[in-house]
């Protein structure tokens, strides 16, 4: 298998954000959204990950110091491919795949992305890259295929024609590149455009144009795959990964009342046979034992709560170790 690194994009503002708090920081189930991205780049045993930083790029660093990453400064800020441009000092010594990530895109999975990986070096591409389908593609670059179906350019959405519009299949903005391709093309892209950047997308023009081999993963499920721009989706990528968290411990044998009241981080651990009641709040390093009861209305924080206690309802119990109810 050939060596991955993993470039992670994450030095953007987030403005439809409206907030002082940079994008890749907003927390889901009590944890940042970008430590999701570094958990499944960790999963795939990269030879390097390096995140690119800008907005804010101190308390980024600071909230991942204790991460295996390596920080690539990119100021200004000037485009998807500047980014990678600012990294690709540290990316000289790969010979290998670069894959490439945004930091604001949590559901993403391990799975999905050897997929990805093994796309790329099964067609031998110069680069791959993953899209997907939405009935409202507003904001997304759009694939361009040929009438043999063949990827051969994304346009950003300010830059494409009337008809470029209607196209619903999108750039999910996540690629595998061949390292000798990126290092050897990197250099071509070009700022004229109405954004002024330097645009990623383009080096699939690029490698179509040198009839380079560009392979797509069209991936049905989008929700897993688009990136968090407001808070209205980050409202629902953390329903979505709360409930996937509910669905583990209930098949790990813990009753959970009513899930769609119910609360628990990711960073919580609870013993077989508990019962969790309605409208719990479970967070932190939290830790239940076995045959535990949890009535209605309680919340815990960074708390331990040994076996076979009852937690009565209304209760509010955060920093302790509760040895008897």
């Amino acid at each position: 298998m050939k060596p991955v690194a993993i470039v992670i994009l994450a030095a953007g503002k987030g403005t439809r954000m409206k907030s002082d708090l940079p994008k890749v920081l907003h927390p889901l189930l009590g944890r940042p959204m970008l430590d999701y991205v570094l958990e499944t780049a960790r999963q795939l045993k990269a030879q390097k990950t390096l995140v690119v930083v800008g907005h804010q790029a101190e308390r980024v660093q600071e909230t991942f110091k204790n991460h295996k990453v390596i920080f690539i400064h990119q100021q200004p800020q000037l485009g998807t491919g500047h980014a990678v441009q600012m990294a690709q000092g540290e990316l000289a010594s790969s010979q290998g795949q670069v894959l490439v990530l945004s930091g604001d895109v949590p559901l993403l999975q391990k799975e999905t992305l050897k997929q990805l990986l093994q796309l790329q070096r099964r067609a031998k591409a110069s680069l791959s890259l993953l899209t997907t389908e939405v009935e409202d593609p507003k904001g997304y670059g759009r694939i361009v295929r040929d009438l043999q179906g063949r990827v051969t350019k994304i346009v950003e959405e300010k830059e494409a024609l009337p008809q470029e519009r209607e196209i619903k299949e999108i750039n999910a903005g996540i690629y595998c590149f061949d390292a000798n391709f990126l290092f050897r093309f990197l250099p071509r892209l070009s700022r004229k455009n109405k954004q002024k950047e330097y645009y990623l997308t383009d080096l699939v023009h690029l490698a179509c144009r040198e009839n380079l081999q560009v392979s797509a993963y069209r991936y049905p499920c989008s929700e897993e795959v688009l990136g968090i721009n407001d808070h209205r989706e980050l409202a629902r990528s953390g329903q979505i990964l709360r409930q996937q968290v509910l669905d583990h411990w209930m098949r790990q044998g813990v009753s959970i009342l009513d899930p769609s009241t119910t609360y628990i981080e990711k960073t919580v651990r609870i013993g077989s046979n508990c019962v969790i009641g309605p409208f719990s709040v479970l967070r932190g390093k939290t830790r239940i034992g076995t045959n535990c009861v949890i009535h209605s209305h309680v919340v815990i924080e960074n708390s331990v709560v040994k076996d076979g206690l009852t937690i009565l309802p209304f209760s509010r119990i955060m920093n302790r170790v509760m040895n008897q109810a």
